[in-house]
């Protein structure tokens, strides 16, 4: 099946709990699929107001995108051994700001969304039931470009816990680049130049558009 999404569906594996799933929630590839459908259509019905004021973005993003996405667990995953050693107020800051990187990040692509489509493939289960891979292709003029979510149960629903853009695993990269951030120069630095670029990133967002 096909749905036209654009490149922002690249945004975004934790420790998990052994939670079984239950029956009657919606399967992970139609919480993917919708997902797209909605972005689609509020981004059609607010064109205008989007090229008029692109900080709005910022909203449809937090109200559709957002919700769909584990950030606890996904923090957890990419401080890995630093998370503990965290106390509650940097986990909260550390978790917001990631948050607020993504939304930024890929605010842009989500202005600039065209005309490409996504296939989906299928969804394999790992070892454990409450855990899957939900894998699509985004098809462009480009060519063809692999995007895999991995998804488990939380709060009673799929969420998404990482994104692998063509086999480049988007929690493993950040964990590996945030690692090296706090060895170098500890927690505190890291969590500043969150802050710092989140804040670049808006600014950004504006001047550019």
């Amino acid at each position: 099946m096909k749905r036209k999404v654009g490149i922002f569906v690249i945004l975004l594996l934790p420790l998990l709990t052994a939670t079984a799933p239950a029956q009657d929630i919606e399967k992970p590839e139609d919480v993917i699929l919708s997902t797209v459908d909605n972005v689609i259509a509020r981004i059609t019905a607010e064109r205008e107001m989007l090229d008029a004021q692109p900080e709005t973005v910022y909203g449809l993003i937090n109200d559709l995108i957002i919700p769909v996405f584990d950030f606890h667990n996904m923090s957890r995953w990419i401080l890995g051994k630093y998370w503990k050693q965290a106390n509650e107020e940097q986990r909260g800051v550390f978790t917001s700001e990631f948050k607020d990187l993504l939304v930024r990040t890929y605010a842009k692509a989500v202005l600039g969304f065209t005309n490409e489509k996504v296939n989906y493939l299928e969804t394999l289960t790992g070892s454990k039931p409450n855990i899957v891979m939900v894998k699509t292709q985004i098809i462009s003029d480009a060519g063809v470009t692999p995007v895999n979510y991995t998804m488990h149960i939380s709060d009673g629903s799929w969420k998404v816990v990482n994104v692998a853009f063509e086999g480049i695993s988007l929690v493993e990269t950040y964990r590996k680049s945030f690692a090296s951030e706090i060895r170098n120069n500890g927690l505190e630095s890291l969590l500043q130049k969150l802050v710092d670029k989140n804040e670049t990133l808006e600014r950004s967002l504006t001047e550019e558009t």
